[in-house]
């Protein structure tokens, strides 16, 4: 196979890029890095690959352009255990073959219990308290909470996530969730935006939690009833943490989710082997710098990419 993968002309980038490179060659892949400046001035040359690299939400031009050329495209971000900074070499990468999440292929991997084992022991979360630590958070999930809550938490998404899917500004589209979900259920409505968008605003008729020192994890000890987002990874912590979740996109948990604001009186509580099996399927979707230059990202999903680039 034959892959192109387009950068920004940053420090991280090209590491990242390099790291690829290394882990494909391995396999005896073949590996072009174009700087994406030079990518938009010569389009065609996509013609010539088998697959194109779009690493995060920024690249949604390229994704355009891979699927203008008919080439498959293979989706990077940060990974599913948020347990480092994205730049941190021990932060985890998702890979998403064609899609935003690779919800078509996760149970070819629901069985399989290497990586969700190991993962299942890397602290996302450490809690202290007068500077001693006091407990480890995991990914480890746990059994919904048999009484319910009185909290829907509504959790927005980024303005460029909301472009890059072609859909309503973060604002409007929290709007219309409030309205559907007030002709539906007189439980109080939390509305929290991505914290990181700058242009968040109050949504009537909620209580707005616009400030970054609230925490996502601090919300989830409230009395929630349930989460909803669009595809946020906060569906996957709080259902992991028990709290059952509405997922409106394509979000990871949307296997383990409710899909649709009609089921808010009737909401979805999966087993924990439910959401086991999902966590032994994304933990094979995301990869450390190390094992993806190690080789360990492409021996894991060749099959799957071998599978897009075959049209199955």
């Amino acid at each position: 196979m034959k892959f192109l993968l387009p950068i920004k002309d940053s420090k991280y980038f090209l590491l990242l890029s390099e790291v690829l490179k290394s882990g494909l060659e391995k396999h005896g892949q073949k590996v072009d890095i174009i700087l994406r400046d030079e990518l938009s001035k010569n389009p065609d040359c996509i013609k010539n690959y088998d697959f194109v690299f779009v690493f995060t939400i920024t690249g949604d031009w390229i994704r355009d352009l891979a699927i203008e050329y008919g080439k498959p495209y293979i989706y990077m971000d940060k990974g599913y255990c948020r347990n480092a900074r994205l730049r941190d070499p021990e932060a985890f990468i998702r890979f998403s073959p064609n899609n935003w999440q690779p919800l078509k292929y996760l149970k070819k991997f629901s069985d399989r219990n290497d990586r969700w084992k190991e993962l299942l022991s890397i602290p996302i979360r450490k809690n202290t308290k007068d500077g001693k630590l006091i407990s480890i958070e995991t990914l480890d999930p746990k059994p919904h909470h048999k009484k319910d809550g009185e909290f829907i938490l509504l959790a927005g998404s980024s303005a460029k996530y909301h472009l890059y899917m072609d859909i309503e500004d973060p604002t409007t589209f929290a709007r219309g969730v409030v309205k559907k979900l007030g002709e539906l259920t007189d439980r109080t409505i939390i509305y929290r935006p991505k914290p990181s968008w700058n242009a968040k605003e109050d949504v009537e008729g909620t209580i707005y939690i616009g400030s970054r020192k609230v925490k996502f994890h601090e919300l989830l000890k409230k009395d929630l009833y349930c989460v909803i987002t669009h595809t946020s990874n906060a569906a996957l912590e709080a259902n992991f943490y028990g709290v059952p979740t509405i997922v409106l996109g394509d979000a990871i948990a949307k296997p383990i989710s409710s899909t649709k604001l009609n089921h808010i009186n009737d909401i979805y509580k999966p087993t924990l082997e439910e959401k086991h099996s999902l966590g032994r399927s994304l933990s094979y979707f995301q990869y450390k710098m190390k094992e993806i230059e190690e080789g360990t990202m492409f021996e894991n999903l060749k099959e799957v990419f071998e599978e897009e680039l075959n049209g199955s």
